[in-house]
């Protein structure tokens, strides 16, 4: 049964929270979700001269690197904090904030847009593709990556794991929409089919991160909203437990200081007509 959430009180609390890891983010997350970038420019045919959007940018890694091959770049996002983080990293693009539900453009504005692990924080994720779809060109390409399902990404197993086994979940963090939604072939092309997009289609992307052991426990607090919130919300013997427990998991993983992990996501396309 599909869970249910109040979708302004989540976008209330993602609104608020990324503020707060901001700055921390890249220390984890970049080494991962970086990978994703080229990967998204090749299936929207991002090319120079091409005008480019990219949603929930985040500290501006994919309008960043649009950019850089001269293609004309704008990054949104809903967090004051991430667009001035893209804006010092990267000067080649224009970054501003922005709504995925509800984009301060006009219809047919671009000839691509992407979005890079943005959905797990969309109150309403179907808004967003329609949004996208609003403001493409004819011809124009939509991609947007998220996590493939827990059984393939390690991290979810090893961290997240014993989070869920020993830690007290019953916090007050506010309900989510289906996280691994669009993880699914199926679903994704319909939603995207419904949208108005056609050539609908899923790849799984090989993504592998390597990191430290201390670095995989720490990303509990710096690489997303919901998990920095259900921890600080802990008991501090469940933190220290959670902790140990982690480390325990990813020491038969580490060699030479470096714990690698497989970290596998599905991108999605679709083709606007």
């Amino acid at each position: 049964m599909e869970q249910k959430y109040d979708a302004v009180a989540f976008k209330a609390f993602e609104q608020d929270g990324w503020g707060t890891v901001a700055a921390s983010y890249d220390d984890f997350a970049s080494g991962v979700t970086k990978g994703a970038i080229e990967f998204l420019l090749e299936a929207v045919a991002a090319t120079p001269g091409k005008r480019l959007l990219d949603v929930a940018c985040g500290p501006g890694y994919g309008a960043g690197t649009a950019a850089s091959k001269d293609i004309e770049a704008i990054g949104v996002d809903f967090c004051q904090e991430m667009v001035d983080q893209a804006v010092q990293r990267y000067s080649g693009a224009t970054f501003q904030l922005g709504d995925a539900e509800a984009l301060p453009f006009e219809d047919s504005s671009f000839d691509a847009v992407i979005c890079n692990f943005g959905f797990l924080h969309f109150a309403d994720p179907d808004k967003a593709i329609s949004e996208a779809f609003r403001v493409l060109r004819s011809g124009g390409r939509y991609a947007f990556t998220v996590w493939s399902t827990p059984d393939r990404v390690e991290f979810f197993s090893l961290v997240t794991g014993p989070v869920f086994a020993l830690g007290n979940l019953d916090v007050g963090v506010p309900a989510s929409p289906p996280p691994f939604r669009f993880a699914d072939a199926e679903e994704s092309a319909n939603t995207l089919r419904a949208a108005g997009f056609s050539e609908a289609r899923l790849q799984e992307l090989p993504l592998r991160g390597e990191f430290s052991p201390e670095a995989v426990v720490n990303s509990l607090y710096t690489a997303a909203v919901r998990s920095r919130a259900l921890m600080e919300a802990q008991q501090p013997e469940v933190r220290e437990k959670i902790h140990a427990a982690i480390l325990q998991n990813v020491s038969s993983r580490e060699q030479d200081g470096v714990v690698t992990l497989s970290m596998p996501a599905a991108m999605s396309v679709g083709y606007k007509t």
